[in-house]
């Protein structure tokens, strides 16, 4: 009986991934349109000859944007007063929860492309202990990011604030807690292999897997962003006006600077998800011969 976890020779996948795909995979007549004439088109071939190199280049670019960001974040808390752990600073321990949170995206963005580098099918082994080891890094520096928050919440000297008060928060929690159970699932079905669990399970899973995992990557990127606005509300990012202000590019001089800076890292985490998004999407062929008129 053949052994499905065993790599496939061609493209290093697993073997119930590689069959379930080879199952499911349209063939050429259903991936091309003959609504009108013309010879056969594969357009599995088409699609990567032109896209297969624009997502490598999205790929190395949401890595670059990801460490840029992370740079930006840092820039950010410094001018909004730096860091400290101590009581009584409870501002600046605040500080460090942005900081933390941006080093998990950078994390779950290196962890999410693991598979899309370049001879991550060499040793597929190799590249999914780095796509866990990556994610677990991420979850990490959630936690510690969380806790810089309560801790500056809950400062009996600078004074206590509410927690989980906001959109903010309560996407914040949602999202972990489908990051963590996101984890448990993928490791016990393909890492720890716990699960005794028949091919075609597998490849559901893997299925949907696939589908959580740039969702929940997506909804941090979402949740940064919130957060992002939520400080600057805290901050006061707004300028004075004396009439109309019809031309608001005349005013960005007036922003205050720690608010240019976070708007810089909300673009940055913008585009660092959408590379990341594109590098990981699976174009599908579309009807090449099909009529548009």
């Amino acid at each position: 009986m053949a052994d499905h976890d065993a790599e496939s020779p061609s493209d290093g996948r697993p073997g119930w991934l590689s069959d379930n795909i080879a199952a499911d995979a349209p063939t050429t007549e259903e991936a091309t349109s003959l609504a009108s004439s013309g010879p056969p088109v594969n357009v599995a071939e088409l699609n990567a000859s032109w896209l297969k190199p624009m997502q490598r280049m999205t790929g190395l670019l949401a890595h670059i944007l990801a460490l840029t960001a992370l740079g930006i974040v840092c820039a950010w808390a410094n001018s909004l007063g730096g860091l400290s752990w101590k009581e009584g600073e409870a501002k600046l321990v605040f500080n460090w929860h942005p900081i933390f949170m941006v080093i998990a995206f950078v994390f779950m963005t290196m962890s999410s492309l693991s598979f899309r580098m370049r001879g991550s099918s060499a040793n597929r082994g190799i590249t999914k202990a780095m796509h866990v080891s990556l994610w677990s890094t991420a979850a990490l520096f959630m936690v510690v990011g969380l806790i810089a928050v309560f801790k500056s919440h809950n400062d009996p000297i600078s004074g206590y604030i509410a927690n989980l008060y906001s959109v903010h928060s309560w996407v914040g929690i949602t999202v972990l807690i489908l990051y963590a159970l996101q984890f448990l699932v993928g490791s016990f079905s393909f890492g720890l292999k716990i699960m005794n669990l028949s091919p075609v399970t597998k490849a559901r899973m893997m299925l949907l897997h696939k589908f959580f995992g740039p969702f929940i990557y997506t909804s941090v990127a979402i949740t940064i962003l919130l957060g992002i606005q939520e400080k600057e509300g805290f901050v006061g990012c707004s300028y004075a006006v004396t009439e109309p202000d019809l031309f608001p590019i005349q005013n960005l001089g007036q922003i205050p600077t720690s608010c240019k800076i976070s708007h810089s890292l909300g673009f940055l985490v913008l585009f660092t998800a959408m590379c990341t998004l594109f590098t990981l999407h699976e174009f599908q062929g579309v009807a090449i011969n099909r009529r548009t008129e």
